[in-house]
């Protein structure tokens, strides 16, 4: 899986020509409401310092990840293009995100998963997240430092002979 990440802020061109591969329950998982044009969010996104992101396999756009500075957190939101879905791109897109975000300035990364989007649940658990579910709702947080600390110390268990 060969991914490249291309900066789309500003572009909502990009965004509406991507959304238009997505289908109304990965919007309404996307952002916990039912959404006709997700371009018009963007614009408030966008003046919060958040950043978009377009990820690509080749040439076909695969996912939009979205980052919101939000207090000394950031904000992420992943969306996977429907056909592709159950594929291990969200996976290997939050994984990168992980290793990305702090030399974007930020430690700690959250988001908002309805209870029912296991599959994201799932894919937070797995990077370490904590995971506090309050109706439908859960808050997942990812401390980046304590996961790279974690990462650093595993690497020396494998490097002592």
């Amino acid at each position: 899986m060969e991914l490249d990440f291309y900066e789309i802020t500003g572009r909502y061109d990009e965004v509406a020509k991507f959304y238009s591969s997505v289908g109304e329950e990965s919007r309404y998982l996307r952002f916990l409401a039912a959404v006709r044009d997700p371009a018009s969010i963007y614009s408030y996104m966008w003046s919060c310092g958040g950043r978009s992101f377009l990820v690509v396999e080749g040439r076909r756009p695969v996912a939009l990840v979205d980052v919101t500075p939000c207090g000394d957190e950031a904000e992420a939101g992943i969306v996977v293009v429907d056909s592709l879905q159950g594929r291990g791109y969200g996976t290997k897109i939050a994984e990168v995100f992980a290793e990305l975000l702090p030399r974007l300035g930020f430690d700690v990364v959250k988001a908002e998963i309805y209870r029912e989007n296991l599959k994201a649940l799932s894919i937070a658990r797995r990077l370490g997240a904590s995971v506090v579910c309050r109706g439908v709702i859960c808050t997942v947080r990812l401390n980046l430092r304590q996961r790279a600390l974690r990462g650093v110390a595993a690497l020396k268990l494998v490097a002592t002979p």
